[in-house]
């Protein structure tokens, strides 16, 4: 956007910008950098995506009264790629700018950073902390190495020539910014909007700026384990390395081989596995519940042999299991046409969910990846949830990991913790509960399908995996929540009943 013909750009600064501010336990410093921040004159507004703070910061923010202040709340901590991502899309002014919470950046330099937008010269301009002269404060010397290196790699992939890739200031037009589709949850955040940024061909600017850097006795939080990751995320996000998903129409008439089908069928025979996805589901289920793309009631089978959903007589769980099939509504029925707490219903999501409010629960495992407008399907399911109702997501994790198995057995997408999340609040829905399941089975399913052209869904694979390995990762991710792993597991619900 260039300046009004008249060229006062001192007058078209004022009031343009919208701040990102992604919040992680940052009482110390919050309620400071918004003084500071709204006494820019070219500040817009401050959208505060508080990423599941367990201390005051987001208090806080609430207290400040000025209206400029917006506060957005995750329900759980999902990272700070995943708070960009969020505030980014949140953004209404015509520039914004990604502002730590932590006061090491200075906003007295928006200005700067804003007149190359200004001027009409830049459609992104990149703060600099080792470029020009503004003061910095001297800190560990081998995070200033592993910068450059960072940097230097993300330049061998982009093509640019940035003096500081992992600067939090990365400012730029809104549409430019809302135009690329941000993965990274986490740290790695930072070479992934880079790398895409330069795919779109946008003109980057790089202006000095200083810094003010904390220990991290002061409240640090990026470590060596976030340098590993983004060098993985440069070479994830480089034009050669990019993985896209296929066309939606050419995922719609692929018919899936037959010895696929048949591999696929052992996974009724997968008792750990199963019952490992039944023991993330039962505690939120209510009284009424529904699946969603029952298949043969592998699922719903290990949930009723979970005796805290059977129950006493009198405290027995309603189940709805369902299918569009015709095939696997006669096995529905034969299956559980003797249980008296079971009912089978034939038909899609529209059939199926035809009644607004009816259940306390609806889940779906390895569902919404087929289903090609999987928003639509949600806010279906929205529509047919309790007010406070869970929705159960058991979908396939990583989009690194989509391979032609995936586009054989149907799936439109894989998800990451954002994409989903997006997918969520598109029909009106926020998480309460988001983590991975599975990180050796992602291991697994990348060397097989991405390296060897193997189907990880052969019987005997399936077989031994669910043997030896499943009861192990079952024990130990009850404990720890891996960073990845083959499956996302979600809970959500309506955002109007998510209290942080």
């Amino acid at each position: 956007m260039t300046p009004d013909s008249a060229g006062d750009s001192s007058r078209s600064a004022d009031a343009v910008l919208s701040v990102i501010v992604p919040c992680y336990n940052e009482a110390r410093t919050i309620a400071s950098l918004l003084d500071q921040v709204l006494a820019q004159r070219s500040v817009g507004e401050v959208i505060v995506v508080d990423d599941g703070s367990s201390d005051t910061s987001a208090k806080q923010v609430q207290a400040v009264a000025d209206p400029r202040v917006k506060l957005l709340q995750q329900a759980f901590n999902m990272g700070k790629g995943a708070a960009i991502a969020r505030g980014i899309q949140a953004a209404t002014r015509p520039y914004l700018v990604i502002q730590d919470a932590d006061l090491e950046y200075d906003p007295n330099e928006y200005e700067v950073l804003l007149q190359p937008l200004l001027d009409g010269r830049a459609d992104v301009s990149f703060g600099s902390r080792f470029q020009g002269s503004g003061s910095r404060r001297v800190l560990y010397f081998w995070h200033a190495v592993g910068n450059r290196i960072l940097t230097t790699a993300s330049n061998t992939m982009t093509n640019l020539n940035l003096t500081d890739m992992e600067t939090c200031y990365k400012m730029g037009r809104t549409e430019v910014m809302q135009s690329i589709t941000l993965e990274e949850d986490r740290f790695g955040v930072e070479p992934e909007i880079t790398a895409k940024l330069a795919q779109t061909g946008c003109t980057i600017y790089e202006t000095g700026i200083s810094y003010h850097g904390r220990t991290y006795d002061e409240g640090k939080k990026i470590n060596w384990k976030d340098g590993v990751s983004a060098f993985r995320c440069i070479a994830k996000y480089s034009r050669r390395n990019r993985v896209s998903f296929p066309p939606a129409d050419e995922i719609a008439d692929v018919a899936m081989p037959a010895e696929l089908v048949a591999s696929l069928d052992s996974l009724d025979g997968a008792d750990n596995y199963n019952a490992m996805i039944a023991r993330l589901i039962e505690p939120w289920l209510g009284t009424r519940n529904c699946e969603v793309g029952s298949g043969i009631g592998t699922i719903a089978n290990a949930l009723l042999n979970n005796a805290r959903v059977s129950g006493a007589s009198g405290d027995r769980r309603e189940f709805v299991v369902s299918d569009p099939d015709s095939d696997n509504v006669a096995k529905l029925n034969d299956r559980f046409g003797s249980t008296t707490n079971v009912s089978v219903r034939a038909g899609d999501l529209s059939t199926v969910l035809e009644r607004p409010n009816e259940f306390d629960s609806i889940f779906m495992a390895n569902v919404l990846e087929h289903i090609r407008d999987d928003r639509d399907a949600i806010a279906q399911c929205h529509e047919a949830l309790t007010d406070d109702g869970n929705l159960i997501l058991y979908v396939p994790a990583g989009r690194s990991l989509y391979s032609e198995t995936d586009r054989a057995m149907g799936h439109y997408r894989r998800y990451t913790a954002s994409s989903l999340r997006r997918s969520l609040a598109a029909a009106g829905m926020e998480p309460v509960e988001m983590h991975h399941v599975n990180a050796p089975g992602a291991l697994a399913w990348w060397a097989l399908t991405r390296r060897l052209g193997r189907q990880p869904t052969e019987a005997s694979l399936v077989q031994n995996y669910d043997r030896y390995v499943v009861p192990v990762i079952s024990k130990l991710e009850n404990k720890v929540k891996p960073p990845f792993g083959q499956s996302l597991f979600c809970v959500a619900r309506g955002a109007s009943s998510v209290t942080p």
